[in-house]
């Protein structure tokens, strides 16, 4: 058995004297003041949230109507773990939800309340851990602070299908938190199984929960741990738990379709550098959050070439590591905290597959806390030598202060309102007008959401808008072939179809719905062709339809298209 490893024991905050506030007979530490009066500002911050409603046709309204979450009887607890829902394996986020109808029904405030409060569990967390890692309450507050005000963290509270964000930070920092107990307190076996199943948990409840050992070898780099082997076995345990979780997780996400090539072709450069991309948006966005969207579509190229701008973004990035590397007394604590970034935000860059979108505000929740470490310790250390300043450095200090509370929590509450329902969230992407790509996307998923109401003429509507800003969006000529279909302008319908196969020849989807189109107007014989190529593609769907179609006279249903 290996010995011991000796490891110094870090002190928090005991270097001065507790100051305490008064309040007649009670009193409480500044301390215990200064995060009591976070929460219960985050809390009023948030509360506008419990006015807003599901949305419907944005994982809301899907999450809702599972069996797994709205069925009658007691929650079927195996049928949560053992399959995938909507392209992902976050069974304790859709036990929760589960948990949230069996008590309160649809009532989307309860959702949202327990999003909220999750929320505010985690501001905690932050507190305790930053109070343990950088020594003291003081940057541990302004740390906490900005993690639950940012504009940014709105979209993984006002959201409730982003509850597994939530969730998996509440156990991901609480296994932070138990480690720290565990290489302070003599490497005890407790405190190391303890973390262990913090992981667990975590990557139960998302995926991104698989960067938790590296993490921990920003820990050790933090607290000047000596490398050895023992360094690197006492994490595999915790490694191929992230690697089963990690395939589990690409499994899921493949079955939906969501984990696709990227559609563009991009080179091997513009890859690294749509990466370099993806970290300067965050960065940038972390110091001024505006123009924030609910969609942050890929670049597009122009004559084989990206944006000017996605290169440019280099400089930021460069000119940040170089502050970093130069940063004298507080270095450490620098890299640790870009590390700490670096490392909990890399499963979600765009690497060669990708979802459909580049960024996503939600994917910062655990991920800033590294960049929140950078900005809080000038902050303290300014304040810490705030008997030294003359009085106008100080008026300016506390008016600079103030306006950046003022601001931040003013964008918040009206990023708040725009996740009311899905026409605000979608109409708020397309008037932000940030990109054609961006807007192709909006308007197509407001297209979806009027589909699902049932309601063709808006759905067609919106399907021309986004064929209008991108006439190449393959999903918005398939879907609005299907209405077309629907409604009787078949013919009009094989034309989408068609050019939707046109784009992408291995199109299966739309092998399928021109077959059942061609169906309809009585070519049975190109029909059934068209089904056998879309079984050959994948399609199983197809394999149905020519088992009932290719030998009867009955056609198919168009609203039957795709289940």
């Amino acid at each position: 058995m290996n010995k011991p490893e000796k490891t110094k024991r870090i002190p928090v905050s005991k270097s001065a004297p507790e100051t305490h506030i008064s309040f007649g007979k009670f009193k409480i530490t500044a301390r215990n003041a200064g995060i009591a009066l976070i929460l219960i500002f985050t809390f009023i911050l948030y509360s506008g949230a419990l006015r807003n409603d599901f949305l419907s046709g944005w994982d809301d309204g899907e999450y809702l109507s599972d069996p797994s979450v709205s069925g009658e009887g007691p929650i079927n607890t195996a049928a949560i773990f053992s399959n995938f829902h909507l392209g992902m394996y976050q069974p304790l986020a859709v036990l929760s939800f589960a948990i949230n109808y069996k008590t309160s029904g649809a009532e989307s405030w309860a959702f949202i309340l327990t999003n909220i409060l999750l929320h505010l569990l985690n501001t905690l967390l932050v507190f305790k851990l930053m109070e343990r890692w950088m020594k003291g309450w003081i940057p541990a507050a302004i740390v906490a602070l900005l993690f639950a005000i940012h504009p940014m963290h709105v979209e993984s509270v006002a959201w409730i299908s982003t509850r597994s964000s939530a969730l998996y930070s509440l156990f991901y920092l609480s296994g932070l938190l138990v480690w720290d107990k565990y290489l302070e307190q003599g490497l005890q076996p407790k405190h190391y199984l303890l973390a262990l199943l913090f992981a667990i948990l975590a990557l139960f409840s998302k995926s991104m929960a698989a960067t938790f050992p590296f993490i921990l070898f920003v820990v050790d780099y933090m607290k000047q741990r000596k490398f050895s082997l023992r360094l690197i076995t006492e994490k595999l345990p915790f490694f191929v738990l992230s690697v089963i979780f990690g395939i589990v997780a690409i499994k899921a996400s493949a079955s939906f379709g969501h984990i696709t090539v990227l559609e563009q072709d991009y080179s091997l450069v513009q890859r690294f550098f749509l990466i370099i991309y993806g970290v300067a948006f965050y960065l940038y966005k972390l110091i001024i959050p505006t123009n924030l969207s609910a969609i942050y579509a890929f670049p597009e190229l122009t004559n084989g070439k990206l944006p000017v701008y996605v290169y440019a973004a280099a400089l930021p990035v460069a000119a940040l590591a170089a502050g970093i590397w130069f940063s004298g007394r507080h270095r450490r604590e620098f890299v640790s905290g870009a590390l700490f970034f670096l490392f909990a935000i890399g499963m979600v860059l765009p690497l060669f597959w990708s979802r459909i979108f580049i960024t996503a505000d939600r994917y910062t929740y655990i991920p800033y806390i590294g960049l929140f470490m950078l900005m809080a310790r000038p902050i303290t250390d300014l304040w810490n030598s705030r008997t030294t300043l003359d009085r106008s450095t100080l008026r300016l200090f506390f008016i600079a202060s103030a306006l950046v509370l003022i601001t931040l929590s003013t964008a918040t509450f009206r990023r708040i309102g725009v996740w009311k329902d899905t026409p605000t969230l979608l109409t708020d992407v397309i008037d932000k007008k940030r990109s054609d790509a961006d807007m192709a996307h909006g308007y197509f998923y407001l297209a979806n959401y009027y589909d699902g109401a049932n309601n063709n003429e808006e759905a067609m509507k919106y399907y021309d808008l986004s064929l209008s800003r991108n006439n190449k969006y393959l999903l918005a000529l398939n879907n609005r072939g299907i209405i077309k279909g629907k409604t009787g302008n078949t013919r009009s319908a094989i034309a989408d179809f068609e050019q939707a196969i046109q784009i992408k020849p291995d199109y299966a989807e739309a092998y399928y719905n021109r077959g059942v189109a061609l169906y309809q107007t009585g070519d049975k014989t190109a029909a059934c062709k068209d089904w056998k190529q879309a079984v050959s593609l994948g399609f199983k769907p197809a394999a149905q339809a020519i088992s009932l179609y290719c030998h009867e006279a009955k056609p198919p249903d168009f609203g039957k298209i795709g289940e």
